[in-house]
């Protein structure tokens, strides 16, 4: 893979593509983990006498400008950790931007505004993607975390400029490549959060590699309904239930063991003064609900964990930005971690729970902020944004 230290980048204006989709409340920024692994390619590009022109995605505006999903407070939280000035301009491809670019001198940086307050980003339109490149005369990829997504300037970008990874984006690929290359079995695939739905199709790859799978959160609620269970008033994804009862029956086609919930905490509301009460998973009632896993359930995920070769963990098990649901995501946590094991845990909200939880990521051999492309990319999906790298 062609990476930067591999290009002549003095006097280049680099158009810099990230994954600053952090998350956000009232204009304040609650996690700045993406941000910060962005800065070794940052720091490098200005070592070297590049000016860089930063581009990336924040949230899901659908194509219209919404100002609490603007890049601007972004901007000022690099600028302070940087102690360097980031010019920011409220637009991506328009006259004061271009204006912008070209004045541009070695050292400089640039961000523009969301990619995704125009439709064509997420459409890969190739005008759009063009005219990005026009600001700039080589391309650096530093999403990982959104390679498996075609959007403009994700993949139509790099037929219009030389392009290279970013230090992160390498380092992403090579660590999990080289996880994948030869895994120590057993391989325990540990997949939670709140929706299948952007998740079915990777399931359906991940069968063909591990060797046992476990579900928490939204996500089991779904094979639960599935596999024929009453979850009360709980959160599910109707449309996937056909869906989930093939990847069900694909598992047991392939000796792949699928394991669910045996018991679950549960509630009437999710509020912080919700009154809980730990139920077998055959005794939820209509308004009842799951709010995390049980005890039981805990036990039962902790076997093949502690004789698993390598350990792949994707979302939270239960409502864990509540301190009152989050038992069964601090349990896996300190299951998965540590021993000698492969550990990989990827996806913002894997690790905004660890956060908040205060549990120690040294315990992990490896901790990916990317979700849906680490998901995408053990399951063996065609990657073309890390093919039009190399």
């Amino acid at each position: 893979m062609k990476n930067i230290k591999n290009a002549n980048l003095k006097g280049k204006r680099a158009i810099l593509r990230v994954d600053f989709n952090v998350p956000m409340e009232k204009a304040k920024i609650l996690d700045d983990s993406r941000i910060k692994e962005a800065l070794p390619t940052i720091e490098y590009l200005l070592e070297k006498g590049a000016s860089i022109i930063i581009v990336s995605h924040l949230g899901r505006p659908e194509g219209k400008k919404v100002s609490a999903l603007s890049l601007r407070s972004v901007a000022k939280k690099l600028e302070k950790i940087l102690g360097k000035k980031v010019d920011f301009v409220p637009e991506v491809i328009g006259a004061k931007s271009r204006a912008k670019a070209g004045k541009l001198k070695p050292g400089q940086i640039l961000m523009l505004e969301n990619l995704r307050f125009t439709p064509y980003e997420e459409l890969g339109d190739k005008e759009f993607a063009k005219k990005i490149a026009n600001l700039g005369n080589i391309f650096v990829q530093e999403a990982f975390s959104n390679a498996h997504r075609t959007h403009a300037s994700m993949l139509a970008i790099t037929k219009f400029l030389p392009s290279y990874a970013g230090l992160h984006f390498e380092e992403e690929y090579s660590e999990l490549s080289k996880i994948l290359k030869d895994p120590k079995k057993p391989f325990v695939y540990v997949a939670g959060g709140k929706k299948v739905g952007t998740k079915i199709g990777i399931l359906k790859g991940i069968i063909e590699k591990a060797d046992i799978v476990l579900l928490g959160g939204g996500i089991a609620n779904t094979f639960l309904v599935a596999d024929g269970y009453e979850i009360g008033k709980s959160f599910y994804e109707e449309e996937y239930v056909t869906d989930s009862e093939d990847v069900i029956r694909d598992a047991y086609d392939k000796g792949v063991e699928i394991l669910f919930p045996s018991d679950v905490v549960v509630a009437k509301n999710v509020s912080d003064g919700a009154r809980t009460e730990e139920k077998d998973i055959q005794q939820v009632d209509d308004g009842d609900i799951i709010v995390d896993i049980g005890p039981k359930t805990i036990s039962k995920y902790a076997q093949p964990i502690k004789f698993a070769g390598t350990v792949f963990w994707n979302g939270p098990v239960g409502i864990a930005e509540n301190q009152k649901f989050s038992n069964g995501t601090k349990a896996l946590a300190n299951l998965i971690g540590g021993d000698d094991r492969v550990s990989v845990v990827g996806g913002g909200d894997t690790i905004a729970a660890l956060e908040n939880l205060k549990i120690k990521k040294d315990g992990f051999t490896y901790i990916s902020t990317s979700g849906g492309a680490m998901m995408e990319f053990i399951s063996g999906a065609k990657m073309p944004v890390i093919d039009a790298l190399k």
